[in-house]
């Protein structure tokens, strides 16, 4: 199975450090530096967690021609049969560096740019993704952060190509763009994305009742095929091809850290559809895509007896 991943690259970083006293400068701590971990983010772990689910998997994106872009760059030439194909309109890599005093997640620094890419930049992503198109493409995967490459125009030019070409599309979407995405094959927001692209409080969606009705109006006004919606805590919720509403409580587990888990879950929505399996089954390989990544700190690449769901 062939996918292209299209969707914001981000380079995630994790600070640990010791704090050994307090700065004669200012009213704070002074961090012994004691290592940092550069991994690769967002719709670059999208297509790691693809890659080693053994996938055949090519990545495009933005990344700045800085020192961050370069050490991005070179992290993953180090993945065998991984294709990369980065564009660059001058802004920086998408950096998020979380800082961990003795082990305890502390602070996390953005370095970004949220501004949407410029028209020449969508018509050169467009023709690399036409050309993609050409080489027997199974699955179109759109992971959106609001980092300004999936633009409206975009979108629509890429959501013309796959229909024209049979690609079924799958989309993780943010707010901005949340409604552009109109009839792909999976949709997959969070509870936040879903209650914020309906105006509404995200507490009102801890009701399933409450839950079934906003889904079912998101889906009819999306056209997807299937709709799901990861719950964190409480779980996952689903509508089918067939409308049928299904709901799976959270496996229980010690929660390390959720770094990264959203795309894990991702990974699995998306290498479910090489399977002709159901949607519980599906739901249940999320759940324990999810228990996977939250179990272990830092951004993680799931393996396949992950979504083993007889272990």
């Amino acid at each position: 199975m062939r996918a292209l991943v299209l969707g914001d690259i981000i380079l995630d970083s994790f600070l640990k450090g010791t704090k050994t006293r307090q700065s004669p400068e200012a009213d704070a701590p002074i961090l012994l530096h004691d290592s940092t971990n550069y991994v690769a983010g967002g719709a670059a772990n999208v297509a790691l967690n693809l890659h080693s689910l053994g996938w055949d998997v090519s990545l495009m994106g933005l990344v700045g021609r800085d020192a961050q872009g370069e050490r991005l760059s070179n992290l993953l030439a180090t993945y065998k049969n991984l294709e990369v194909i980065s564009f660059s309109d001058g802004r920086p890599t998408t950096h998020k560096q979380r800082i961990l005093v003795d082990g305890v997640y502390q602070m996390r620094v953005d370095v970004e740019s949220t501004l949407a890419i410029e028209m020449d930049v969508v018509e050169d992503v467009l023709r690399k993704v036409e050309e993609e198109m050409k080489k027997e493409l199974d699955i179109l995967v759109l992971q959106d952060y609001n980092k300004g490459l999936l633009t409206p125009d975009l979108i629509k030019g890429i959501l013309s190509m796959a229909k024209a070409a049979g690609v079924e599309v799958v989309v993780d979407p943010k707010k901005d763009n949340f409604w552009h995405y109109k009839a792909v094959s999976v949709f997959k927001p969070n509870r936040k994305e879903l209650a914020e692209a309906n105006q509404i409080d995200v507490a009102a969606l801890t009701d399933l009742t409450n839950l079934e009705e906003v889904m079912r109006e998101s889906k009819n006004k999306l056209q997807c095929d299937q709709l799901i919606v990861t719950l964190s805590e409480a779980g996952i919720a689903a509508l089918d091809r067939n409308d049928t509403f299904h709901y799976q409580s959270a496996l229980s587990h010690s929660i390390t850290d959720v770094c990264g888990a959203g795309d894990s879950v991702f990974a699995a929505v998306i290498d479910a559809t090489k399977n002709t399996i159901g949607i519980e089954e599906v739901l249940h390989r999320c759940l324990l895509a999810g228990k996977a990544a939250c179990s272990t700190q830092g951004t993680y690449v799931l393996r396949p007896d992950d979504l083993d769901v007889n272990s």
